[in-house]
């Protein structure tokens, strides 16, 4: 009876030792990752974003716009809520390639059920892996998969190491010293909540140009084949699974050539959905490369935003049936009157602040 007792015991011992360890080790790996949460950073696609999206009433997004950081420059959904009532969210990430997009996506579909999800082909640029620090920055948001774990072993992730990726602790062991109040905010659930739906604010200005037809070399190829196209598939498949309409477009950054463009709108045709290549519409958006940008690698400033938001939204009502939730959903309302204030704040410390017809 005593050896049974004793057994019994142990196992209670090494139970409450093994979760004691994994608690222990889920909550300093949460306090110590790298967070990108600083008031008016550019923390698109990364702590802030994710934990806003979370806080969301499930179904409630009805639109899903993903993509390169060029997305959460030029969409603004408080805007296209604002003058439509449509509820979207902005994933992008900087050079974010199609495979995290791919998990990007799995993870926003556990909390919302959109109608539309439009997915920016900027991308097709990049032949090879994005650098270590910009796809650990979105893996950080993503909670374990099979999905996750196919990538964080795939050899052609070569820039990446798959134990960071898997459990972050081991990249952010020596952040001690550099732990401030949002990390234990963020590790005790108690982070301030964002209100811009993925949105980049940004008044900087900067001049650029168009060079949309020109023979770049290599430099304009369209790398869809391989792990691009696979990803590109696996979307499109999630998509029709999940009765999700997906849309391939293409903002007007102005680093675009016509291989790319043309390769993008192939892609579309084969799986049967629509491609908008908005180069063709710049003139009816009413870009000006000379105000409505805030660098030379081409992202907008929100007077470029708000010139795309509202075309797109015109796009939306024009050709699909989408509920106006003004009035109806008290978070997004109250929302919408907190981000107001934030933009007019912002375009008064700034000085480059335009009026953008509505």
């Amino acid at each position: 009876m005593k050896t049974g007792n004793n057994k019994l015991k142990m196992t209670i011992k090494a139970v409450c030792f093994t979760a004691g360890f994994l608690v222990l080790f889920y909550f300093s790996q949460r306090l110590l990752q790298g967070k990108w949460i600083e008031d008016g950073a550019e923390n698109t696609a990364s702590t802030s974003t994710w934990v806003e999206y979370r806080a969301l009433e499930p179904d409630t997004v009805d639109v899903l716009f993903l993509g390169t950081s060029h997305v959460y420059s030029a969409i603004d959904p408080m805007y296209i809520y604002e003058h439509s009532g449509i509820t979207g969210y902005a994933f992008g990430g900087p050079g974010l390639r199609f495979d995290l997009t791919y998990l990007s996506l799995k993870e926003a579909l556990k909390t919302q059920s959109p109608k539309l999800v439009l997915l920016d082909m900027s991308a097709v640029q990049y032949a090879g892996q994005q650098t270590e620090a910009k796809c650990q920055k979105i893996a950080d948001q993503l909670s374990f998969s099979l999905e996750k774990l196919e990538y964080a072993l795939d050899p052609d992730s070569e820039e990446i190491r798959a134990l960071n990726i898997l459990f972050p602790l081991f990249r952010y062991h020596t952040r001690w010293e550099e732990l401030g109040e949002n990390d234990f905010r963020y590790a005790a659930g108690t982070l301030d909540e964002t209100v811009t739906r993925g949105h980049y604010l940004n008044y900087e200005r900067v001049e650029t140009a168009y060079h949309f037809y020109e023979d770049a070399g290599e430099e304009g190829r369209c790398y869809i084949e391989g792990r691009n196209l696979e990803y590109l598939e696996r979307i499109d498949r999630l998509c029709k699974e999940e009765g999700i309409q997906l849309i391939l477009y293409k903002l007007p950054a102005p680093t675009w050539y016509l291989e790319q463009s043309e390769g993008s709108a192939a892609v579309a045709e084969k799986f049967g959905v629509p491609y908008l290549e908005l180069f063709y519409h710049v003139d009816e958006i009413g870009l000006d490369p000379a105000t409505d940008y805030r660098d030379l690698n081409n992202h907008m400033n929100q007077n470029g935003a708000e010139k795309v938001s509202a075309y797109l939204t015109r796009y939306l009502q024009e050709n699909y049936e989408l509920k106006d939730w003004r009035g109806k959903n008290a978070e997004w309302d109250g929302d919408l009157i907190k981000y107001k204030k934030q933009k007019a704040s912002s375009c008064n410390l700034s000085e480059v602040c335009y009026n953008v017809p509505k």
